[in-house]
């Protein structure tokens, strides 16, 4: 475990917060914490799309304290020193084995902060880990898309693999079919056969353009490929 244990980690957006915003709950999908606890719809979001992510192992929301006076990284509650100037960042994912800090802001919010995100970035590669600024430009159109796929995501792995096993022999037998639409009557309801074939690699999908909700895309088989769920570049 990279991060301090849940009952070190002090910051639940729920108790933290002053500005009256509600804390967003969901589930991890058993990556990392258990339920994860954002403070905005923003992050409430882009953690949905962590959890669907096949490259991201592990999420923690506010897992950690920089002293940026000091240039220090605390992974468990310290005292907080009121001469020293702290950063809280939104999650610690990690990707592909590596941790990644990321900060979740809307792109009007990230023009005018005034944090140094520079030198915040440059305390975190002193200690092995990334860092990168999300916002909703990085998104596009695909929240709808995510949130399907997401309650999909947490349903029943095994419901989910069945449908997406019968997809996939479906496909092997009808090989003329092209687009989602020409699979009505052969699965019912087309949906779930849809997204649990997304989810496990069956048929591929453009998160950001496609419309899940209208069912309006071709047919394009994956072959257990899952990088169209690797929506975010992390480097």
């Amino acid at each position: 475990m990279r991060v301090a244990p849940t009952t070190e980690r002090q910051i639940d957006p729920a108790k933290r917060t002053r500005r009256g915003r509600p804390a967003f709950r969901m589930s991890s999908a058993g990556k990392g914490d258990v339920v994860l606890k954002c403070q905005s719809r923003l992050e409430w979001l882009f953690a949905m799309l962590f959890v669907l992510h096949p490259g991201i192992s592990e999420i923690y929301f506010q897992p950690l304290i920089v002293n940026l006076t000091r240039s220090k990284v605390y992974r468990k509650k310290i005292k907080l020193d009121p001469r020293c100037k702290y950063y809280i960042p939104d999650f610690l994912i990690v990707v592909n084995g590596k941790e990644f800090i990321v900060e979740v802001k809307s792109a009007a919010l990230l023009g005018m902060t005034n944090k140094d995100f520079d030198q915040i970035q440059e305390i975190f590669e002193k200690n092995a880990i990334g860092f990168c600024k999300l916002t909703e430009l990085d998104l596009g159109e695909a929240e709808n898309n995510i949130r399907i796929l997401y309650e999909y995501c947490v349903h029943d792995a095994d419901s989910v693999t069945t449908w997406s096993n019968d997809l996939k022999s479906l496909l092997e037998t009808h090989q003329g079919i092209n687009h989602v639409k020409e699979l009505a009557g052969l699965v019912e309801p087309v949906n779930w056969y849809v997204c649990a074939g997304i989810l496990r690699g069956v048929i591929s999908f453009d998160l950001l353009s496609w419309d899940l909700m209208g069912m309006n895309f071709p047919v394009v088989q994956a072959y257990g490929s899952l990088k169209h769920l690797e929506v975010i570049s992390f480097v």
